[in-house]
C-alpha cells in the first residue's frame, strides 16, 4: 500500500470511529428518554429487558468507536514514522482518542443504567403547598 493509500485508510477509520459514536449516543439517548417518560411504569422485567438490550447495544456501539480509532491511531503512528510524516500531522496533540472514549462510554453506560434505576426508585412525595 502507498502513504496515499494508508492516509485514506486513516481517515476511514477515523468516520467510522465518528459514525460508531453517533450510534453510541443514539441508543443512551433512547435509553434515557424511555428511563424518563416511563420508567417507573415498567415491570421488572421489562426493565430488565429493556436493560439487556441497552447494554448490548450501546457495548457494541462503544466497541466500535474504541476499535476504529484504535485502528486509526495504529496507521497513524505508521504513517507519521515515515516521509508522510515530515510532510503532515495527523493528530497534533499525539493522543489515541480511543483511550479517551473507552473509559468516557462506560461511565455513559454505566450513569445511563444508575438513571434508570433512580427513576424505578423514587418515591412519590405531595407537594409542600398540599400540606395541611
Amino acid at each position: 500500500m502507498s502513504e496515499a493509500d494508508l492516509a485514506e485508510s486513516f481517515w476511514n477509520a477515523q468516520e467510522m470511529g465518528v459514525n460508531a459514536l453517533m450510534l453510541y449516543l443514539t441508543v443512551i439517548s433512547g435509553y434515557l428518554v424511555v428511563a424518563y417518560l416511563v420508567g417507573r411504569d415498567l415491570t421488572a422485567s421489562q426493565s430488565r429487558f429493556i436493560s439487556s438490550i441497552f447494554v448490548v447495544f450501546s457495548g457494541y456501539a462503544l466497541w466500535g468507536v474504541v476499535q476504529y480509532w484504535w485502528t486509526g491511531d495504529q496507521l497513524r503512528v505508521f504513517l507519521e514514522s515515515h516521509e508522510f510524516g515530515r510532510v503532515a500531522t495527523l493528530n497534533a496533540l499525539n493522543l489515541n482518542p480511543a483511550l479517551i472514549a473507552g473509559p468516557m462510554g462506560l461511565a455513559g453506560i454505566l450513569g445511563a443504567l444508575r438513571f434508570m434505576f433512580d427513576t424505578r426508585r423514587i418515591e412519590s412525595e405531595p407537594p409542600e403547598d398540599s400540606r395541611p
